[in-house]
């Protein structure tokens, strides 16, 4: 999943997680988990099996995800960091047959979002976060293949309808048990690994956030509002 933060990602990952079928585990942030060789024989034997430092951290990932998926029994993990953004070309050299879901969030909701969970000061500094994101976004999902799209304001507008393409995405049944998301264990709501608001942990979609009053919006904001086609 490659989205913004504070775009609905962990209300997704959790519904997608609810399905019998799939294991969507909280934010695993690969982007910090790194490898390092600490010997130059180390390395000549790495450098002589064809690896190097990238490819062994490539096998971390993936024998991570592979344990996380045995543990739980099912057949297809969704890993959602919003933080994936920023190393989409890893992640397809990682897993060339991925598929990819880009969530996207009306960009002021977003920055109002950022700003309300404490991370910014304000709805300007707050753009600047948005505008890193969401830039970083837009060229993995010009770049990927097998990419599926979805907004916030759809997901929570009709979550059986999104939840019902996305299976078809991903290639597995869809199920109705999906949507009742809080009967399910998806592990804690903590800060740094998801989504820990009132509305995630309420266990029900809920309607999406009004966006805040305001007299002015920032201009990268403004821009995004443009290219998302979202009303400004």
């Amino acid at each position: 999943m490659l989205s913004p933060i504070r775009s609905g990602s962990t209300l997704l990952r959790r519904l997608l997680g609810s399905h019998p079928d799939v294991h969507a585990p909280h934010e695993l942030h690969l982007v910090g988990l790194t490898v390092t060789v600490d010997d130059e024989y180390t390395d000549l034997a790495m450098r002589t099996l064809g690896l190097g430092r990238e490819d062994l951290e490539h096998l971390l990932w993936d024998r991570l995800l592979h344990r996380q998926l045995t543990e739980a029994g099912k057949n297809v993990l969704v890993e959602k960091s919003p933080g994936n953004v920023f190393i989409w070309r890893r992640l397809a050299a990682c897993w060339p047959e991925a598929r990819y879901i880009v969530l996207r969030r009306h960009p002021i909701a977003i920055a109002d979002s950022i700003r309300r969970a404490g991370d910014a000061a304000d709805l300007a500094e707050a753009a600047v976060t948005m505008d890193k994101f969401a830039a970083a976004l837009d060229e993995a999902a010009a770049n990927l293949p097998n990419v599926a799209h979805l907004t916030y304001e759809q997901l929570t507008a009709d979550p059986a309808a999104a939840c019902k393409a996305l299976c078809e995405h991903i290639g597995t049944p869809w199920d109705p048990a999906m949507l009742d998301y809080g009967r399910h264990d998806h592990g804690p709501f903590i800060y740094g690994i998801g989504d820990w608001s009132p509305q995630i942990t309420s266990g029900q979609v809920q309607a999406a956030t009004p966006l805040p009053q305001r007299t002015e919006v920032p201009p990268p904001l403004k821009s995004w509002c443009e290219k998302w086609e979202y009303a400004g």
